[in-house]
């Protein structure tokens, strides 16, 4: 396999690209929380209204990750990672120019959520193709999306300050441009020619893709008659709920308490990288203790926060909240895929996360919709946020009734030899 040869092994470059693709993508849409009061201000739009923005992000973001989870399974990965880039650079740019509800709707609503969810699901597919050793700590620095506000929400306040909300959103579609050659680096698995030393993956030798009806596991109707696949969709749709009404009102919330925005920035920006951390941390513990049970305690620790968020009122509280919640928020997500990998194979990966990808959106926007309509409606992020730890609460509970999964088995047939992905 070329991208093997001197015993370099390409997969690694695909998970480089992808941290910095996903970085860019997440921290943009997290941006939003920044931007968030000055164009409420602007216009003069009550939270609950512009939280809408946010739903139909997250709804058209679900709806696109089911449909570009088929297609990454149909055509491969990298040529709908590049349309999304480019869809994604496109609504950034136009973000600069709103001037009603509408095109707030269509340009954050429709085009981010459309040109990331091009980026996601693909992108998680074709990790999980190429690695099998490892898989845990590959999926985790793969998708940055924790580590996005790291970098954007002080950038976003430095832009905010300095040139406005228009400004700054004229500066971040010109960063976005970096998506384009992330996007290019990427390989589709199937493409490959045969590693030194590894059976090929199509009869003969030939270098033809492997047939997709060939590979081990369930199909998406399949998976669906399982217990586990709609435990795990609960799981992601209370864990969702839980987190994204933090993320985008958190910021709010801090100022409205008494912090500047820069404190709030720096919060959320610590968050991030503890974020980030708990993905890696339980990435490998995952790898280690198995998948079910690394899960199940970082979604217990992310609702258990939320609290402690809520009765802050100094700078310190809130940073040693920041660790905590962000420990617990950022870890569960790589750990889905694996769960997913392991119950249902790689047969239809693109298309079973792409249904995972849309209840994870429902969830997510619900939470930041709730936050917004409940604020306008009491005044306040009590209810909401403690609606959040219930949620969360639940969907450690439900970790807890998983099955055990058993890996997948290599099937060897004399017309093919079928590996689930090169071992790295």
């Amino acid at each position: 396999m070329e991208e093997q040869r001197g015993g370099f092994f390409y997969g690694w470059v695909i998970v480089f690209a992808g941290l910095v693709l996903s970085l860019i993508m997440f921290g943009v849409v997290d941006s939003f929380g920044v931007m968030f009061k000055p164009i409420s201000e602007q216009f003069n739009w009550d939270r609950g209204t512009i939280s809408v923005a946010s739903m139909v992000n997250w709804i058209a973001f679900g709806l696109g990750t089911l449909l570009f989870g088929i297609l990454s399974d149909r055509f491969g990965s990298r040529r709908i990672m590049i349309m999304g880039g480019l869809i994604f650079i496109a609504g950034t740019l136009l973000l600069s120019q709103i001037q009603s509800l509408w095109q707030l709707y269509l340009y954050f609503g429709i085009l981010l959520a459309i040109g990331r969810a091009a980026a996601g699901v693909p992108l998680m597919a074709l990790v999980t193709k190429w690695f099998t050793r490892n898989q845990g700590l590959a999926l985790a620095l793969a998708q940055s999306q924790n580590v996005g506000p790291a970098v954007f929400a002080p950038l976003s306040v430095f832009l905010l300050a300095h040139y406005g909300w228009r400004g700054a959103y004229l500066w971040l579609g010109v960063g976005a441009l970096l998506i384009i050659p992330m996007a290019l680096l990427m390989r589709d698995h199937s493409t490959s020619s045969r590693a030194p030393g590894r059976p090929s993956l199509s009869g003969g030798g030939a270098s033809h893709p492997v047939s997709h009806s060939l590979l081990p596991g369930m199909t998406l109707s399949e998976a669906m008659r399982t217990r586990a696949f709609w435990t795990l969709n609960l799981m992601v749709l209370g864990c969702c709920t839980c987190h994204s009404c933090i993320l985008l009102h958190g910021i709010n919330h801090m100022t409205d308490v008494g912090l500047t925005t820069t404190i709030a920035a720096q919060v959320s920006a610590t968050m991030a990288i503890c974020g980030m951390i708990g993905k890696i941390v339980n990435g490998l513990l995952a790898d280690r203790i198995g998948a079910k049970w690394a899960i199940a305690g970082f979604l217990g620790l992310q609702a258990i926060m939320i609290p402690l968020f809520l009765e802050a009122h100094t700078v310190p509280t809130f940073f040693t909240w920041a660790v905590l919640f962000g420990f617990g928020y950022g870890g569960p997500m790589p750990v889905y895929a694996m769960l997913f990998r392991e119950y249902f194979g790689i047969r239809s990966i693109g298309t079973i996360l792409g249904a995972f990808f849309m209840i994870a959106s429902l969830g997510m926007g619900s939470g930041g919709l709730m936050g917004g309509v409940m604020y306008t409606h009491f005044g306040s992020y009590a209810w909401p946020f403690l609606t959040s730890t219930g949620t969360g609460l639940i969907a450690a509970l439900l970790a807890l009734t998983l099955p055990s999964a058993k890996k997948r088995e290599v099937t060897v047939t004399p017309q093919l030899v079928l590996q689930p992905s090169y071992n790295q």
